[in-house]
């Protein structure tokens, strides 16, 4: 049931995005061609690094407390005398840096993922628990949320995955009734956990940059279940990112069996007018069960059309900071029967639809329905990364109204040619330079193009083969690959819900790696593309800077990948060539292991690769066109439409 579950905390606060944004252009990948004010914040005349250059990565919470709970009877709390979790502090890790937020590569920014994010519940005696963010990446990215705002600060999304490795201290469980039934409820050390986030600041002259508003719920996790998704019941538009009218986005729900509760996740749902949370007025909101599935989307209601379920309090002010945007409807018998065979929908009344003018005896239409026949196909991981010669393993996940398919297959297929991807506005800087195609060559990476479901999952292996550095300056290819179950059409599935896998050119270590032949050409990227790091601490372009600071560059290559001070953080690197690095940081071209040998390159402190010349840029307003999200999006749906996808 994962965190859409009668036992469940919410909490509400801020997060901070860090992002660093010169990565944000995939042109800034090309060394021949950088330019030094690339570093630079944009301006109206120049777009530069975009709009945070300098950004360290980090990802945090912020003030974040816990608003209201929910016990396994279907009741619901917010007042610290009833339970002492409500008040409680979420935090991250105490005794490391802050989580990294990392997109999986330039061309494919839809799927950016916390990595060594620490999630710790505090009272004011100290932890109640404590555990890791295991790193799934956002779903469900809507770039219309907010009404009064544009580009990424309108957009929203959820973070959907698990706390690891969550350990209780019994002395903060005795005041705590939600807490006691969420470790008994949960299979072994792992929470469910769901983060919404809107409101993002993305403008460096404001107080609260690159701060944005965050409400979450922690549940129970059951073995077996997904980690990253509801495999329940899923309500999408009729077309587009968002329903007519009522303008609701995807999201999912579930039935409890036990408390004979529905569950809806609308916290990413409903169109906002500030960054409070404050949801648009779309006049009286509740949900039913549609009598059959041929009941489409802005139909009005009658009492013959649909069996209504209960009302949605959306209105009442703060609802989404203190209800994590999750509503528990309790049902009769008939009810949940009902729910179990028939489509769900939301069904809204307001003065410019047909159902308040008397039509369908006044009871409003459907604002948003479950899809055609109740189908759902999930896949997870949502992201790849594979080395040539190796493989990764998907989980495919099938259902009917929220019962697993058995033997039931799914259809896989590449995306094939992708052009235009990761690039920014038209800028004199970097538009010679060639932008690659994502998804070729396609025989870098094979799977079946069908798999089988048992008890609602099939597994499928991805393989990966050598690209050949089809893309030039950037490692590897990006690929996308479309999974659906026979029927299931385009609507029923939101428009960025595809796996996505980086594989990675093949490489051999070399026995003596050198500065100029294998350790330059991948620091000097690093160096250009986070200039946090080469600026304020080691300038990764500069042997002498280097080989000065190679015992923390050693401990930083060598860390685990989910460890939050890994290198590199934009987790792009093969690990043939992190081991060749390491190699060449043990011993720097040879010069230890043979000091009689061939004469080591001298250090040069200070000296840089040459850059290209600059440029002239004329005086175009920049200012308000880079949000990086919203750019990338737009062109990926533009390419789409291209080619007819």
């Amino acid at each position: 049931m994962a965190f859409l579950n009668p036992i469940r905390l919410t909490f509400a606060g801020q997060f901070q995005a860090d992002v660093s944004t010169v990565n944000n252009d995939v042109r800034h990948y090309d060394d021949a061609k950088f330019q030094p004010n690339f570093q630079d914040l944009q301006t109206k005349k120049n777009p530069n690094g975009w709009w945070n250059p300098t950004g360290s990565g980090a990802y945090r919470f912020i003030n974040c407390r816990v608003t209201g709970v929910g016990y396994a009877d279907g009741s619901w709390v917010n007042d610290k005398a009833q339970d002492a979790a409500i008040g409680m502090t979420i935090a991250g890790a105490a005794d490391r840096t802050a989580g990294k937020l990392v997109d999986i590569d330039p061309q494919w920014q839809l799927a950016s993922a916390p990595w060594g994010l620490g999630v710790r519940l505090l009272s004011a005696a100290g932890q109640v628990f404590g555990g890791e963010y295991k790193n799934n990446p956002f779903r469900d990215l809507w770039f219309s949320r907010n009404v009064n705002a544009t580009n990424d600060s309108a957009a929203s999304s959820t973070f959907q995955s698990v706390i690891e490795g969550v350990v209780f201290d019994e002395a903060g469980l005795a005041d705590s009734r939600v807490l006691r039934e969420l470790r008994e409820a949960s299979s072994g050390d792992r929470l469910s956990i769901r983060l919404a986030t809107f409101g993002y600041d993305g403008d460096a002259s404001s107080p609260s940059f690159t701060l944005g508003t965050m409400i979450g719920t922690i549940g129970p996790y059951t073995e077996g279940e997904p980690e990253s998704f509801v495999f329940g019941r899923r309500f999408a538009p009729a077309s587009g990112f968002s329903s007519y009218g009522a303008n609701i986005t995807y999201f999912s729900g579930l039935l409890d069996g036990a408390s004979r509760t529905l569950l809806l996740d609308l916290s990413n749902a409903l169109q906002i007018t500030d960054n409070r949370g404050t949801p648009a007025d779309i006049g009286v909101l509740s949900v039913g069960v549609l009598a059959d599935d041929s009941i489409a989307e802005n139909t009005p209601v009658t009492t013959d059309n649909l069996l209504p379920l209960g009302s949605i309090d959306y209105q009442r002010p703060d609802w989404l900071a203190d209800t994590g945007g999750v509503v528990a409807i309790p049902l009769e018998d008939e009810q949940f029967e009902a729910a179990s065979q028939r489509p769900l929908a939301l069904v809204y009344q307001a003065p410019f639809n047909p159902g308040a003018t008397g039509e369908g005896d006044g009871l409003g239409v459907v604002a948003i329905r479950e899809t055609v026949g109740g189908l759902f196909a999930g896949a997870e991981p949502a992201v790849h990364r594979i080395d040539a010669g190796t493989s990764s393993e998907l989980t495919l996940w099938a259902a009917r109204y929220g019962q697993p398919l058995d033997a039931q297959q799914v259809n896989l297929r590449q995306l094939g040619r992708i052009p235009g991807q990761g690039a920014g506005t038209s800028n004199p800087q970097v538009d010679d330079i060639p932008i690659p195609d994502m998804g070729v060559p396609e025989t870098a990476l094979s799977f079946p193009s069908t798999a089988t479901t048992e008890g609602g999952r099939a597994a499928v292996e991805l393989v990966g083969g050598n690209p050949d550095n089809p893309r030039g300056y950037l490692d590897g290819q990006m690929y996308l690959i479309d999974y659906r179950l026979p029927g299931q059409g385009n609507a029923s599935r939101q428009p960025f819900d595809f796996v996505v896998v980086h594989v990675r050119d093949a490489y051999e270590v070399p026995d003596r790696p050198t500065w100029t032949a294998d350790v330059q050409p991948i620091l000097q990227q690093f160096s250009n593309l986070y200039p946090i790091m080469s600026k304020g601490f080691i300038d990764l372009s500069d042997r002498a800077a280097v080989l000065a600071n190679r015992d923390i560059l050693q401990l930083a290559f060598s860390r685990p990948i989910e460890d939050p001070n890994y290198m590199p953080v934009t987790r792009d690197l093969s690990e043939p060539k992190r081991q060749m690095l390491l190699a060449w940081l043990a011993d720097p071209d040879g010069e230890l292991a043979d000091s009689a040998g061939a004469e080591a390159e001298p250090v040069q402190p200070g000296h840089r690769p040459a850059v290209a010349p600059p440029i002239t840029t004329p005086e175009p307003d920049y200012a308000a066109t880079l949000d990086s999200k919203t750019q990338f999006a737009h062109n990926f749906l533009h390419a789409g439409r291209r080619a007819g996808s």
